[in-house]
């Protein structure tokens, strides 16, 4: 058997990974968030500093581990007994300016502060902060907090490296302008806090992020140049080892030792041991052994993404890169000049040895990225051939002026690669088809993709024409979708609105989309759900009526030409702020703006939408004027009311009986459970069976209120609040309501 070793670590690896997620699958409650808003005192020790700015306020990130929680005053330096996981304290630079110095790596100290836990997403596709550090074994943050007291012990060598950090960053952002400063402190040193955001997401968008993690090419750059140099000054095999060894180690830990560099780290320190055992260094085995390592030390590594994406793309290099390689690169047929000859077939077997490369890492990651991120930049592969070649220099560039500032004359090298790197990402943005939306797919397809990709190696040299049929039929399996049925979702987006119809035919409409508790909510809710779900685009936007809670999240996604949409409909009232609504509308290009009134009504597919309210020229206040829909489609009836009430509603109660709708499937009730609205005689009109209700946790207006939640009871529908569920997911044709955070049937 080749590679036992490997094979044994694989074997390992699945059941770790297994094990890890049918016993300790990630939690989706937030029961701790009950937590939240307590006063706390703890003890604990920093193992982790930073500086980061919120909200546009400087502040410190001190982490802390072996945390104890204490009531009282009279709190001892020394933990007794951990209550907590990590935790985080965030603390201002104004509170940490009475100490006089940042705490030093290692010390204890006693902080006090307003506990804030991390909680799980609530919504598809929306960032999980609780399963993000619980990776990391970090159960929450302490805001406001305040050091009382901190004893005088410290790790001598950490602290030391975090202070040579804090030294080269400043030199790199003396030394170069401030982007390039920001892109080489994340490049070289791991710390992103004066990263540009848009700079970030145009790198993601094309695919080329990953060069700003310290990952396997900063490695070999430092560790296998300082060993290579050693060597050459004829320093014997083991010293040098040793030194690249410890040098490399040491820069891990300077920068922080993230899941790329743990991975790079140790396959670096294999290959050195077995420099000096005289061993040949395989690559995949080195891979394996690192692999099982970290999963063992942290089987939580099994659900991140990077841990994936990074041992996966090994994968690729290393199985698939060789069988897309030519065996024959000699593609000359005539006698030129031999020098020239030379010429051409080195640029063409480093030009076919990199796209191979490229090709593999993304088909081996292809669904990892899916899966994680819902969409793939379809150039990325051109992309980085034009991109990897001048890694090199940017690299040896930084590390020569961040440690010799005084060469700051070099900085404009890095400028222009910069500068090629944006134009170059900017002009294949431009091409069609530069991103492909898929959503999640389902861990079946992912399972049989890579099967089918490891028939495909197998089968290389005796089958390849079996073995190409199996990747494509792999990635046609992965990426067709199937139509799933015609679902309503009811989006958990704090305090406001948001619900979205996708139906049978792919058909996509949203019914308003803000919230005044969440903040961008359009890009961190509503566009990641979408994204999740592979929805491209929105057949229409039915906006109720002008509040911020229910329009400023698709007004983020409109404005920055986030998602694609067929119309924008309003209802045709004299609102005060509608006319400046509407003349925002119009200025988004391409986007149709119309105007609605009661009657109106929408057929496609199996689907009518019917306008119950208002009138056209409607006069009343900003509630009152909310348009309120009737979906009917197939047996399923479903009322959406936007924030209607008092003399609205009542009207809409005698449209209602005018179309004689005397029961509905699912009420989305208005004004997120107002006592003002859903009075006794809507009820007692619609009858409804499911009541969903939308509206923030802990709001400071009470909804929803008793009253009407007691009005709800007496009608005798199923209550589901937002707050309680996440995101509710009604499927019509199974029958079957069930909500992110539990299920009902």
């Amino acid at each position: 058997m080749r590679r036992p070793l490997l094979c044994g670590c694989i074997c390992l690896f699945v059941i770790v990974a297994l094990w890890t997620k049918l016993m300790h699958p990630l939690p989706r409650s937030n029961e701790n968030a009950d937590r939240e808003g307590d006063y706390v005192t703890l003890v604990g020790q920093v193992y982790q500093k930073e500086y980061r700015i919120s909200y546009g306020e400087e502040k410190v990130l001190l982490y802390l581990d072996s945390i104890s929680n204490f009531q009282g005053t009279d709190v001892p330096l020394i933990p007794t007994e951990n209550n907590y996981e990590r935790l985080i304290c965030e603390i201002s630079l104004s509170e940490l300016g009475e100490l006089k110095a940042m705490p030093p790596l290692g010390c204890h100290m006693v902080v006090e502060g307003v506990m804030e836990p991390f909680l799980h997403a609530t919504n598809e596709g929306e960032f999980d902060a609780a399963d993000y550090y619980a990776m990391e074994g970090v159960a929450g943050k302490v805001k406001e907090a305040r050091i009382i007291k901190m004893d005088n012990r410290c790790w001598p060598i950490r602290e030391a490296l975090y202070k040579l950090r804090q030294h080269w960053l400043r030199n790199l952002y003396m030394a170069f302008p401030e982007r390039e400063a920001a892109l080489l402190a994340k490049m070289l040193l791991g710390d992103g806090s004066g990263l540009d955001k848009e700079i970030r997401d145009l790198y993601q968008s094309n695919g080329i992020v990953h060069i700003l993690s310290i990952s396997g090419l900063h490695i070999t750059l430092l560790g296998m140049g300082l060993y290579q140099g050693l060597r050459h000054l004829t320093i014997p095999i083991i010293p040098a080892a040793f030194v690249g060894g410890v040098a490399i180690l040491l820069y891990g830990l300077m920068t922080g030792f993230g899941v790329s560099a743990c991975r790079a780290v140790g396959m670096y320190l294999i290959h050195m041991l077995g420099e000096i055992w005289g061993r040949t260094y395989d690559m995949l085995t080195a891979m394996g052994v690192l692999a099982v390592i970290m999963l063992l030390d942290n089987p939580l590594l099994s659900y991140h993404s990077g841990y994936l994406l990074s041992f996966s793309s090994v994968c690729g290099v290393g199985l698939l890169a060789p069988t897309l390689v030519p065996t024959e690169q000699n593609f000359m047929r005539k006698p030129w000049d031999g020098k020239v000859k030379i010429l051409l077939k080195s640029i063409w077997g480093r030009t076919v040895s990199g796209l191979a490369s490229s090709c593999s890492v993304t088909l081996f990651t292809l669904p990892i990225q899916f899966f994680f991120f819902y969409k793939i930049p379809v150039y990325s592969v051109l992309i980085n051939l034009f991109v990897i070649p001048f890694m090199s220099v940017v690299m040896s560039v930084g590390i020569v002026v961040m440690i010799l500032p005084m060469l700051f004359f070099l900085s404009p090298i890095e400028v222009g690669i910069f500068n090629w790197f944006e134009w170059l990402c900017k002009m294949f943005e431009k091409l069609p088809g530069h991103t492909f939306l898929l959503g999640r797919p389902d861990m079946w397809k992912i399972l049989i993709y890579y099967a089918l990709l490891l028939i495909a190696l197998y089968c290389h040299r005796k089958h390849r024409v079996l073995g190409r049929f199996c990747m494509v039929f792999g990635v046609l399996l992965l990426i067709i979708r199937m139509p799933e049925g015609t679902k309503v979702y009811c989006l958990d987006v704090g305090q406001g609105d948001c619900m979205i119809v996708k139906t049978s035919d792919n058909e996509c409409f949203m019914f308003d989309g803000g919230s005044s508790s969440r903040q961008n909510v359009g890009e961190k809710v509503i566009l990641p759900f979408l994204q999740y779900h592979g929805i491209r685009k929105l057949d229409g936007v039915f906006l109720s009526h002008g509040d911020v809670d229910h329009i400023n999240g698709i007004l983020q996604l409109l404005e920055k030409e986030k998602i694609e949409v067929e119309a924008v409909y309003l209802p045709d009232v004299p609102e005060e702020g509608m006319a400046d609504l509407v003349e925002r509308l119009k200025k988004i290009k391409d986007l149709q703006v119309q105007m609605i009134q009661k009657g109106d009504k929408w057929m496609g597919g199996e689907f009518v939408l019917t306008c119950l309210h208002p009138v056209k020229g409607y006069i009343g206040e900003s509630n009152e004027t909310s348009a309120c829909y009737l979906f009917q489609i197939k047996d399923f009836s479903m009322l959406l009311t936007g924030d209607v009430e008092g003399k609205g509603e009542r009207y809409l109660v005698e449209e209602l009986q005018r179309y004689s709708i005397s029961e509905v499937d699912m009420l989305k009730v208005p004004h997120h459970g107002s006592a003002n609205g859903t009075s006794g005689e809507l009820l007692a009109q619609i009858n409804p069976k499911i009541s969903v209700i939308s509206c923030g946790r802990n709001n400071p207006y009470g909804h929803p209120h008793k009253e009407t939640l007691d009005r709800l009871y007496k009608a005798g529908s199923l209550i589901m609040s937002t707050t309680e569920y996440g995101r509710i997911m009604v499927n019509v044709e199974k029958s079957r309501v069930e909500g992110y955070l539990k299920a009902e049937d």
